[in-house]
């Protein structure tokens, strides 16, 4: 019983089958590489709690022949051939790889996943893997909530989110809320077939299984309920600014982010509109602009994005952000799939940060939690007899306190506003020095055609 095969392809697909293999594993299966051969078709499969993957190729063989060996014992072996062509070879209870020889283990039970008869299935196009990579950049695996470290597949297709920043890729499929664990196995193969999707549920399991041509990956649903994303998603019909600028514009955006400074702890980026037709986004000391085409009234209003955030929504090909207010989340669409975020809160005016800073301390960074809006009623005022409190020295001195710190508030909006203003003087004046700069070149060069 021997097969042969291309060496090259093997150890490329092995690096995905060792993302579900655990070395510090009690269980020996865990551990290990299941071999089927037969056919002309040979199948190498790895698991995990919760997954298993398995490569199908064609190869030559002569026979069939099934084992199960260690997974870093068969890797190193096939690292070691030299040849392009490799023979595995299974006979006398061992396992021939080139000139290695491995032993199978033994008492290693292999079950293939309980699939039900009854699942549902979903036809997926070419690039689905990648898709779910681009979802997976929004998993905290971190995340307490397990539910929170997969990711959602369902009609509306594939959806993550960290509470902070969401995505949904519309891809047509046939399944109600299933939330997949974290495929890195999956998404290493970095295979860009089309396959189906099968899913399943029942009293005592709810799995999936995606299958390619070459990749078949199965997987436990995660328990519990996903976050209804939907509820985030702002209306359309809300959304009454936009701001929208052309690819390459924001290739360049996401360059000039790349060179800022990150500043702790939120590393506030403003953008806002300083003329009609040009985006300013002010990041700490380094400022740039763009052309950029705007709806709504941008008069006065400025969104403030986390640097790192921006760079995800400008990575993702976004080009066109809308948004509310500095309360709502904005949409960002025209690349990968929908993509929200909240913005950082600031004040729209003083007033405002008068109200805020009287009141309680302004949250600077909010996660996206839907919350019920409820319309209270304002206790009604009554008009009480004048009383002359004792002056209380205390109270008079936290009172004072708190009037310094509204001036200092106040005071620092305003110098904001004032260092936006001199920056966008700075490039003003930059400019007609630039031009005075051409046309001082343009007339010398008049001159010198003319002989004068």
């Amino acid at each position: 019983m021997k097969l042969e095969m291309n060496k090259n392809e093997l150890a490329g697909a092995l690096i995905a089958l060792g993302k579900l293999v655990c070395r510090t594993a009690a269980e020996a299966k865990f551990k290990a590489l299941q071999i089927e051969a037969g056919e002309n078709q040979v199948r190498f499969s790895t698991c995990s709690q919760s997954e298993q993957i398995t490569f199908k190729t064609e190869c030559r063989s002569e026979g069939a022949f099934h084992c199960i060996v260690g997974f870093d014992e068969f890797r190193d072996a096939v690292r070691s051939g030299r040849n392009k062509v490799l023979e595995i070879e299974n006979g006398d209870s061992v396992l021939r790889i080139g000139d290695r020889t491995l032993f199978p283990m033994s008492g290693v039970e292999w079950r293939v996943p309980r699939e039900n008869e009854h699942s549902t299935v979903s036809e997926l196009p070419k690039g689905f893997v990648s898709l779910l990579a681009e979802a997976a950049q929004l998993v905290n695996r971190n995340e307490p909530r397990m539910i929170m470290r997969g990711i959602n597949l369902s009609r509306e297709g594939i959806t993550s989110t960290n509470g902070r920043e969401l995505l949904n890729i519309c891809v047509p499929l046939n399944v109600d809320d299933f939330t997949i664990p974290l495929p890195l196995a999956l998404m290493q193969t970095k295979t860009a077939e089309s396959g189906r999707l099968y899913t399943w549920s029942d009293n005592l399991n709810r799995g999936c299984r995606i299958e390619t041509e070459h990749w078949t990956w199965y997987a436990k649903g995660l328990p519990g309920n996903y976050p209804n994303w939907r509820q985030i998603i702002p209306a359309q019909n809300t959304l009454v600014r936009s701001v929208s600028f052309l690819p390459e514009r924001g290739q360049q955006l996401e360059t000039f982010l790349k060179n800022v400074p990150d500043q702790p702890p939120h590393n506030a980026v403003e953008l806002y509109q300083s003329e009609p037709g040009y985006l300013n986004v002010l990041a700490g000391e380094m400022h740039t602009s763009i052309a950029a085409e705007f709806t709504g009234d941008w008069n006065d209003v400025s969104l403030m994005l986390n640097k790192h955030v921006f760079l995800r929504l400008l990575s993702e090909g976004h080009t066109k952000i809308e948004m509310v207010d500095n309360r709502i989340p904005i949409l960002a669409s025209g690349g990968t799939g929908r993509y929200v975020t909240m913005p950082l809160y600031q004040p729209k005016s003083k007033e405002t940060t008068q109200i805020q800073t009287q009141n309680q301390p302004q949250t600077e960074e909010t996660k996206m939690e839907h919350k019920e809006m409820k319309v209270v009623s304002a206790p009604v005022q009554t008009a009480a007899p004048k009383q002359e409190p004792e002056a209380n020295p205390m109270e008079e001195l936290n009172s004072a306190i708190e009037s310094f710190r509204l001036k200092l508030r106040i005071a620092w909006d305003e110098s904001s506003v004032l260092a936006r203003k001199v920056k966008e003087v700075q490039i003003a004046q930059k400019q007609k020095e630039r031009d005075f700069i051409q046309a001082k070149r343009a007339i010398k060069r008049i001159r010198m055609v003319s002989g004068f």
